[in-house]
């Protein structure tokens, strides 16, 4: 139940509590997990707590009652919980939601729907979500979840209430370069293998030079783009690694520009702060946003060079001075 939460994370707990106590909550939750291992847990505990017809957050009060049970059993018509099918969340999984749930309610007057991973949808049923989420239905709630927010789409990102949760593990004493595989993958292996390999700084450090002479040359960056970029990142897994890597470089400078702690690039302050000085809020923010839906196009065989030229030119566009 919901009360399980109540120390772990705290700040969403209250968050979440109160929302349904001052009958204020949502249409639309997106929980970012942060590598906090129990994020699904979390969302299911919450929609007990806006299903339960007494608002119990705890088993104490409820007695386990058939309700929580059949949720538990995922037999409970009121709630539907969406895993990707195999590599991705599709669009049919959306659309038979969305008849389900056109639908009166059998029991209450609420509709719980969670997209698990939802990082894992493509562009059909990242579309699909977005017209469910733009005209949302009283009564229907949307609870996503996702590692971080920059793994979706702006205009996903933008309907929800972020749920940012916290990760019971300390990186308060890491590398750059270890705080970076935690947030590329969530596998152990995958996690090791980055931290062991020597690739791994060249490929941090590249990234960074491409943002800098891009940062300095602006559209000239494309006469040097096999140099710069293509050189180094080709399979389509180290380009949307880079692509992310890219991403937390510029959530760290819109960090610095807010006033708040470098939380990724702690062993690169100084090229941080180059690249905050060279923006204005709205540019960062405008970037942070474009290298999001280009990375998107990366799961589809995009071509790299076309990517590439694609991300100067709108990085280009973002650019006010």
């Amino acid at each position: 139940m919901l009360d399980d939460f109540c120390l772990e994370q705290n700040i969403v707990y209250k968050t979440l509590i109160n929302s349904v106590k001052n009958n204020k909550y949502s249409h639309a939750y997106l929980i970012e997990t942060n590598g906090y291992s129990k994020g699904l847990n979390l969302a299911i505990a919450f929609a007990k707590y806006l299903l339960c017809p007494n608002s119990y957050s705890n088993n104490e009060n409820c007695s386990n009652c058939s309700q929580c049970m059949n949720i538990d059993k995922n037999e409970f018509i009121e709630l539907k919980i969406i895993d990707p099918e195999g590599q991705w969340i599709k669009k049919s999984q959306l659309e038979e939601l969305q008849d389900v749930f056109s639908k009166k309610s059998v029991v209450g007057n609420k509709k719980v729907y969670i997209i698990n991973k939802a990082e894992k949808l493509n562009a059909a049923s990242s579309n699909s979500l977005l017209k469910f989420l733009e005209e949302p239905e009283e009564g229907i709630i949307a609870i996503l979840i996702c590692e971080n927010m920059y793994q979706l789409l702006s205009t996903i990102v933008s309907r929800c209430q972020v749920l940012s949760l916290k990760n019971k593990m300390n990186l308060d004493n890491l590398s750059t370069k270890d705080r970076l595989a935690h947030y590329l993958s969530n596998n152990k292996e995958d996690i090791e293998n980055f931290i062991s390999s020597e690739e791994s700084i060249v490929k941090i450090e590249k990234v960074i030079e491409f943002i800098k002479y891009y940062e300095e040359n602006h559209s000239n960056t494309l006469i040097y783009i096999n140099k710069l970029w293509n050189e180094y990142f080709k399979e389509k897994t180290d380009i949307y690694n880079a692509f992310t890597m890219m991403l937390l470089f510029y959530k760290d400078v819109l960090n610095l520009k807010l006033g708040k702690v470098i939380e990724i690039y702690t062993d690169y302050v100084n090229d941080v702060n180059i690249i905050e000085e060279k923006n204005n809020l709205d540019e960062i923010t405008s970037k942070i946003n474009v290298i999001m839906d280009l990375r998107e196009k990366i799961k589809f065989n995009i071509n790299s060079n076309l990517l590439m030229d694609k991300l100067i030119i709108e990085l280009g566009r973002c650019d006010t001075k």
